[in-house]
């Protein structure tokens, strides 16, 4: 679901009483016949009971209006409503209020609509401080909000010298892995005289190791001793992740280390013995090694989880070394079941049409 048909939705949810014209809220004289929105239970209950306008809170009225101006920027009554806010003596003083408490009942999406409505009479700095803490909530939670979270973060770069909208889109690209964008972004945060607490400092220590870690990965295999030396000093920050332990072994395993490549596969093992590239590479390894009973202990659990072609054909590799011809077989069966086409596949059939 689009977030505006998310919050046409909610919209629905209003109720629109008809006012007619020349009638007054407050001093304000309505000039033509309008709907003026309300969003609370007790005021239909109210309605349903018939009892008259004069008995309606005008606050509730106005907490319509900016509910209504958040959830659709097109709707017909828009201009009027913003007509009457701006002629009701503190009306944007008691929203807040109204924001706050939705808030605290953590009511975030009402809080949030409502804000924006706030925002669109008044558009500083402070309001969207507010509006980032929400929507980036929000979109943590429902990635409808992220199509939000980017058009407000537009919009507040329009304001000269403020910095909050480069740092909601270094969190927005973070969370999509675009590390080299949030980089940027963060960059600009700070060029725009963003406050570089120990959180943000931390963050952006973060994206660069991450982005140190995705470049090694990128050229391990044209590159394995280069990769390694981003990978070592990159497991004091980033040493939790059996990710890192798995992308050293392989850079070992190509230098042919095949002893130090296991080290680092148990590395790994030790946060999460389920990975099954983990445990396909010890099989690798153990290959290379020519330890081939033990590979086919780890080629067999890989290939029971993934019935990988590649897999399979190494479980025939590691049985054409034993001697065991029965399965070298049985596997090129299964094999060539998978793709008759594989180039590995049609080299095995012919090896083991050698060994009749």
């Amino acid at each position: 679901m689009e977030i505006k048909t998310y919050f046409a939705e909610k919209l629905a949810t209003i109720l629109f009483l008809e006012i007619k014209k020349n009638s007054k809220i407050n001093e304000f004289v309505i000039l033509e016949d309008i709907y003026f929105p309300v969003r609370t239970n007790e005021i239909i209950e109210k309605v349903k009971k018939n009892e008259s306008f004069d008995n309606i809170p005008v606050n509730l009225f106005i907490e319509g209006m900016f509910y209504v101006l958040g959830a659709d920027e097109l709707f017909k009554y828009n201009k009027e409503y913003k007509e009457i806010i701006r002629a009701i003596p503190n009306s944007t003083g008691f929203i807040k209020g109204v924001i706050f408490q939705e808030i605290k009942n953590e009511n975030y999406e009402e809080a949030y609509i409502i804000l924006k409505g706030l925002l669109s009479i008044e558009e500083n700095q402070e309001n969207f401080d507010k509006i980032f803490m929400l929507v980036d909530k929000l979109r943590n939670t429902n990635v409808m909000f992220k199509e939000e979270e980017q058009e407000l973060i537009q919009k507040a770069k329009e304001i000269p010298g403020y910095s909050n909208p480069y740092l909601y889109e270094a969190l927005v690209f973070n969370s999509e892995k675009k590390y080299d964008l949030a980089l940027i972004a963060l960059s600009n945060y700070f060029a725009n005289g963003g406050e570089q607490t120990t959180e943000i400092i931390e963050l952006k220590n973060d994206m660069e190791n991450v982005t140190k870690f995705q470049k090694a990965k990128e050229i391990v295999h044209d590159n394995p001793k280069a990769a390694l030396e981003i990978f070592i000093p990159l497991m004091e920050q980033i040493g939790d992740s059996p990710d890192i332990y798995y992308h050293t072994a392989v850079a070992y395993r190509i230098l042919k280390n095949y002893e130090k490549a296991i080290y680092y596969l148990n590395e790994a093992v030790v946060m999460d013995e389920d990975l099954i590239e983990v445990i396909n590479e010890f099989g690798v390894n153990y290959a290379c090694l020519e330890n081939y009973e033990t590979a086919i202990k780890y080629f067999r659990k890989a290939f029971e989880v993934t019935k990988s072609i590649e897999i399979c054909t190494n479980l025939v590799m590691c049985y054409l070394n034993v001697k065991d011809f029965h399965q070298a077989r049985m596997h090129l069966d299964i094999a060539k079941k998978i793709n008759p086409e594989d180039e590995i596949v049609i080299q095995l059939e012919n090896m083991l049409k050698e060994e009749k």
